[in-house]
């Protein structure tokens, strides 16, 4: 176990989960509260994506005016708080199933007064289904789904969770247009969007996702695998490097985000 683990669980079993929790919600309050009264909207991306990923500035670059976005693994809400407070007419669905993690989240949103945000407590998959969910170190922000993959350190929490689609949870809210995803979900991704596959055929919407071989390896899946998906669906993919953008056909080791879009964009290479 690496030293920041130990220190990690050092932590928590000395302050317990409950203090641990609430640690991590006043750090991220902090944090969001830098920005939280910024109104120049270039202003705020700049400093939000350079507080949490650079690549994040990248969306106002190619989304423009959405009526609905979709958060996968919203986590503590930076994208969430991002997009909420770039495109306050919109609406940000943002599913998170971890019971602590989604406690988090929804004292953000009250904290930041994020009115167009709806938590969803689901996972997203193939199927309507029960399903569990790993957390390293019970450390929530690296949580995975579990697909009879057994904890590798004593220390490691499980959770069981609920899991809908996407085609599924859109047609039952009478979503009229989705716009843009996000999607980090710790190697699952393909999963996700195969539940999607109606979604995404009938809105195209842009499409920004997380995808790392030593994550999908768990699942069975090649990264390889999740290009070819949005390929028969008409996409092209691009990888994103900071404010970089440049159009690809392969997964780059070094490069965890892709962006996926029917439409032909300006990019740094072109």
């Amino acid at each position: 176990m690496r030293l920041k683990d130990k220190l990690r669980v050092l932590l928590l079993n000395i302050l317990g989960q409950r203090n641990v929790d609430k640690l991590r919600y006043l750090k991220f309050s902090y944090k969001f509260n830098k920005f939280s009264n910024i109104k120049d909207k270039a202003v705020f991306t700049q400093g939000f994506s350079k507080f949490y990923e650079p690549e994040m500035a990248i969306i106002p670059r190619t989304l423009k005016n959405p009526r609905n976005i979709i958060d996968i693994g919203a986590n503590y809400g930076p994208y969430s708080f991002f997009l909420s407070k770039l495109y306050p007419e919109s609406k940000v669905f943002a599913f998170e199933p971890s019971e602590r993690t989604y406690n988090i989240f929804k004292r953000i949103i009250k904290r930041f007064n994020l009115k167009n945000v709806i938590p969803i407590k689901k996972g997203l998959g193939i199927k309507e289904e029960s399903k569990e969910i790993v957390m390293p170190m019970q450390y929530t922000i690296l949580a995975y789904v579990s697909e009879g993959n057994v904890k590798r350190n004593k220390e490691d929490k499980i959770e069981k969770i609920e899991v809908t689609t996407l085609d599924n949870f859109v047609k039952r809210n009478k979503i009229q247009n989705v716009d843009f995803i996000k999607c980090d979900v710790e190697g699952f991704e393909l999963n996700v969007f195969r539940g999607a596959r109606k979604t995404m055929k009938k809105f195209k919407p842009i499409v920004l996702v997380e995808i790392e071989e030593r994550h999908t390896k768990k699942y069975g899946i090649n990264s390889l695998d999740v290009l070819d998906f949005f390929k028969k669906l008409s996409y092209s993919a691009y990888s994103v490097k900071k404010a970089e953008i440049k159009k690809t056909n392969k997964i780059i080791k070094e490069i965890p985000l892709y962006l996926f879009l029917t439409k032909k964009i300006k990019t740094s290479n072109s």
